[in-house]
């Protein structure tokens, strides 16, 4: 083929190129290659598609390996690799930071079909997002100034705060036990785990960190309910929240425990609304 008549191809797919729909313009030979074109281009993006799917998916698998590390020693790599995809597809990323996606995998366990017969796995993906959390929360140190507002300012009139790094799980499975079990040598995980169901260990959990340690620890259920009342309803203040604690819930023992567990942040106090 001369330069000349290869320059005169190129010229004629840039221009078609551009008017592609333009039906007014006469055809020639010299745009025979279009439809070529077209599909090599229709190919690349092809291709070019089917990588950023292949690296999302890979992506996809990352993030979630590190977001349920007991999950995957449970479950085995090529099955939370598995969940990972289907999460992508039915609960995409919203947001830039893929930090924060993951949330939805215990919903999933819990009604995929094939992991009914393990009815406490869900439980323990619960247990290792909230320590993703509690990985990820801002620092807090108490502010212990503020506790002088219990004495001076009437509880309707209070605000108290748990560290951003609190988190709480309630569950009938023993899932620290669990956790425990799967954090030797992969070939112990199966004795470990069995020893754990048989534990009879259930109940509510706090998840803290103390200061850049994960600290794991069993709350009884009235404490439990309370601590749900002040992460759930963070607006609501002091009195209103003792009028509506549960039975056998004490409030200056339960205070003694978080300020020694390190989960109090601190108190704040309100305009008087009168």
């Amino acid at each position: 083929m001369s330069r000349s008549t290869e320059l005169a191809r190129q010229q004629a797919v840039l221009a078609a190129w551009r008017t592609p729909h333009n039906t007014e313009r006469p055809w020639d030979a010299s745009q025979a290659c279009w439809p070529a074109l077209v599909a090599a281009r229709l190919q690349t993006d092809a291709t070019g598609l089917r990588a950023y799917q292949l690296n999302a998916q890979a992506t996809a698998q990352r993030v979630i390996a590190a977001h349920y590390p007991t999950l995957q020693a449970m479950l085995g790599e090529d099955t939370l690799k598995a969940l990972a995809l289907i999460l992508w597809q039915e609960a995409p990323p919203d947001r830039g930071d893929l930090g924060a996606w993951g949330a939805a995998l215990p919903g999933l366990i819990e009604r995929h079909p094939d992991l009914q017969t393990w009815p406490w796995l869900a439980d323990c993906a619960r247990l290792d997002w909230a320590r993703h959390q509690c990985e990820r929360a801002a620092d807090a140190n108490l502010d212990t100034r503020s506790l002088n507002l219990l004495a001076e300012t009437e509880p309707e009139q209070l605000h108290l705060a748990l560290k951003p790094c609190v988190q709480l799980l309630s569950s009938d499975w023993p899932v620290v036990a669990l956790w425990q079990a799967h954090q030797g040598p992969a070939d112990t995980h199966e004795d470990a785990a069995r020893l754990a169901l048989r534990s009879g260990q259930t109940g509510d959990v706090v998840v803290w960190r103390q200061p850049w340690l994960l600290q794991m620890a069993p709350v009884g259920p009235a404490d439990a309910l309370w601590m749900k009342a002040l992460l759930t309803q963070p607006d609501q203040p002091l009195g209103t929240l003792l009028a509506q604690a549960p039975t056998g819930f004490d409030f200056g023992t339960w205070l003694n425990q978080t300020v020694a567990q390190g989960w109090l942040w601190k108190l704040s106090a309100t305009a008087d609304q009168v």
